[in-house]
């Protein structure tokens, strides 16, 4: 019988096959590794810029918001007798030996500018854009200054370069009587550059003055009536320009000239008072126990502060036109039990 061999198997291919699979996924480990390695970082690398914050400058901004500037509103000088109040906006002969070249006002601005009012725009917003205050667009624009509420779309504002006034000199005129109707030294009108004046400051009827810092007295409404036979009395003594509509307008807007006193309508401690950000501007909240509080907002500015003790009939605030206002008023609300009322239901009729 003849023997039978199996036969041998032909390793000499796989082997080879197998070694060289070995070696291409050896080379594909390598080539993953090496990819998934964290970059040297000093290798082509570019470091990132530092972050510098910076406010920019004369922005206004509520108090307590972000960026830390203080709100610009205004500020009353009530004497003729003082120094220069626009010194430091003068540079010295050597810093401008062309005649006043490199001055500059608020923002960077050199010049009188107007601006065209648009749909939507408040008194108070436009100031703050510029820097200014709300007396100063009334002082440069006699329209404002007659009714700030006549504010329409397409109206073209003077805005000055610093907070004050913008006069037009009328015959008889004087340095002296303009600076004494302001409130501000003579110095302030004659040293302020585009004023371009020397001695003897001769004046030409028509002819138009930055008064820096310049204030007029408004006329104030008069104090409101205080008859104690009715739970509260009214804030202040004016124009209902819009009442209390259920669902829509829970408060009483009373219009008054600008600057004019604002009272508290009964006596209370006051838990409010400050810039609240719903677009109220200065507001003032006043808690009269058994669950009644009185609002006051749109204000100038605030007399009180949280913690004080009023009266009714004492001085708490003044009317402005601060926050989401078209014009000066008051927003008066009369709350109970956190629930706004129709203030009418509570105050003497007018």
């Amino acid at each position: 019988m003849g023997l039978t061999f199996e036969p041998e198997p032909k390793t000499g291919p796989a082997r080879f096959i197998t070694v060289l699979l070995i070696v291409v996924l050896g080379l594909v480990f390598l080539w993953w590794k090496q990819s998934n390695l964290p970059p040297n970082p000093t290798e082509g690398a570019q470091l990132a810029p530092t972050a510098t914050l910076v406010p920019a400058a004369n922005t206004a901004v509520a108090p307590g918001a972000s960026g830390g500037v203080q709100l610009v509103y205004a500020s009353v000088v009530d004497t003729d007798t003082t120094p220069a109040l626009t010194a430091d906006l003068y540079l010295s002969e050597a810093e401008h030996p062309d005649d006043g070249a490199g001055w500059s006002g608020i923002m960077g601005r050199t010049d009188v500018e107007t601006y065209t009012v648009q749909s939507g725009d408040t008194l108070w917003g436009i100031a703050a854009t510029f820097g200014l205050d709300v007396d100063t667009l009334r002082w440069s624009n006699p329209a404002l200054a007659r009714n700030p509420d006549l504010l329409s779309p397409g109206d073209e504002l003077v805005i000055l370069p610093v907070r004050g006034a913008y006069y037009t000199v009328e015959q008889g005129d004087s340095i002296t009587k303009i600076a004494e109707n302001y409130g501000v030294a003579e110095a302030d009108v004659t040293n302020y550059p585009l004023n371009n004046l020397s001695e003897p400051f001769t004046l030409t009827p028509g002819q138009t003055l930055i008064i820096p810092n310049g204030r007029k007295d408004a006329t104030a409404a008069p104090p409101p009536d205080l008859d104690e036979d009715y739970p509260f009395a009214w804030p202040l003594r004016g124009v209902v320009t819009q009442g209390y509509i259920p669902g829509s307008h829970l408060a009483l807007d009373i219009g008054a000239p600008y600057g004019s006193s604002v009272y508290a309508t009964a006596d209370g401690t006051v838990t409010y008072a400050a810039w609240a950000r719903t677009g109220y501007g200065f507001t003032i909240i006043v808690d009269h126990g058994n669950g009644f509080q009185t609002l006051y907002a749109h204000l100038k500015g605030t007399f009180v502060s949280k913690g004080d003790t009023v009266t009714r009939g004492q001085v708490i605030g003044a009317v402005g036109s601060t926050g989401n206002s078209t014009g000066p008023h008051v927003h008066y609300e009369i709350r109970e039990n956190r629930q706004r009322m129709n203030p009418l239901d509570y105050l003497k009729p007018q």
